[in-house]
């Protein structure tokens, strides 16, 4: 009988160990990009980061940009800033971001070293984006494009301890692949099972200030204006704003804001956008990030094309 346990027990052992070889070796579990604190935007992927997961290759360079290093030979750089719908996160490849078909696109169309640089975080909103801005410049961009969606009006930094404590902000690599995969995915998919209306970070959610419109809408209108820079923002539709062919308050209460202020925009809801292109209620998939590149293809060429023809 006790052979008969220490086989079991053997077998068992030998499963779990075959199963994390899998997990981490094909799944690229166990490997997470990770994240750093900020002192003046709360957090941001750490930097200089080269990982693998579910086959989609996440790349960061020494600025914490999902981008490749910058290069003096740069000609024109376009800086792309936002929250997780431009980051893309584990779920979208580099190469399927829509800031590298932006830059492959632009790059062959004017034949020279084009860059759209990617700097986003999950939960940012304008004030996350425009404390990166104020303390590591804009690296000689000639453009700003801010992708934000109707929710960013108001939704403000509150620099709570979310790095390290959420599944969604690791700071470490988790102990084993297994472990990785069953906190980060299979319990709160539990969760959601087993509770209505289940969110993850309703705890962190809550504690948003809600009623204040976010300060760095109007620091990013005054700092285009000081630096002489155009700013375009494109205004992300959530899949339910998609299906109702309108934005909702909040969204018309940007567009106001960008009229009165003078800021070239872009409206989401004009680009083709469908619930297909979505993975989830506000995040996109491959081809709605194909669709966000497309969008923005024509308002850069044309910046582009104006900066080489001063130049």
């Amino acid at each position: 009988m006790r052979k008969k346990y220490k086989i079991i027990v053997i077998s068992l052992v030998f499963i779990l160990i075959a199963i994390e070889l899998f997990a981490r070796f094909y799944l690229g579990l166990g490997c997470p990009p990770l994240y750093i604190e900020d002192k003046d935007y709360e957090y941001i992927y750490a930097p200089n980061q080269h990982v693998k997961r579910f086959g989609n290759r996440i790349i960061t360079n020494e600025f914490s940009m999902r981008s490749k290093p910058l290069s003096k030979n740069d000609k024109i750089r376009i800086l792309k800033i936002g929250d997780s719908i431009i980051n893309g996160g584990a779920q979208t490849d580099q190469d399927s971001l829509a800031s590298s078909i932006l830059e492959s696109r632009l790059s062959a169309s004017f034949h020279d070293s084009i860059r759209v640089l990617n700097v986003g975080a999950n939960s940012w909103g304008p004030d996350n984006a425009f404390a990166y801005i104020k303390k590591n410049g804009h690296f000689d961009a000639s453009m700003i494009v801010l992708v934000f969606s109707s929710h960013d009006l108001h939704d403000l930094m509150h620099f709570q301890k979310v790095v390290g404590k959420y599944t969604a902000w690791p700071d470490k690599k988790p102990f084993c692949a297994l472990s990785d995969g069953f906190f980060k995915y299979f319990m709160p998919l539990m969760k959601s099972k087993l509770i209505e209306n289940y969110n993850e970070y309703d705890e962190f959610e809550s504690l948003k200030l809600a009623n204040e419109i976010n300060p760095g809408w109007e620091s990013f209108f005054n700092y285009s204006k000081e630096h002489t820079i155009e700013l375009l923002v494109y205004l992300h539709p959530t899949k339910q704003e998609v299906l109702s062919a309108e934005y909702d308050k909040n969204g018309k209460q940007l567009i106001q804001m960008f009229e009165a202020n003078h800021i070239g925009y872009i409206l989401g809801l004009n680009s083709k956008m469908d619930e297909s292109c979505y993975r989830d209620f506000i995040h996109l998939n491959n081809k709605g990030q194909k669709k966000l590149a497309s969008a923005l293809y024509n308002a850069l060429s044309k910046q582009i094309e104006n900066k080489l023809n001063a130049q």
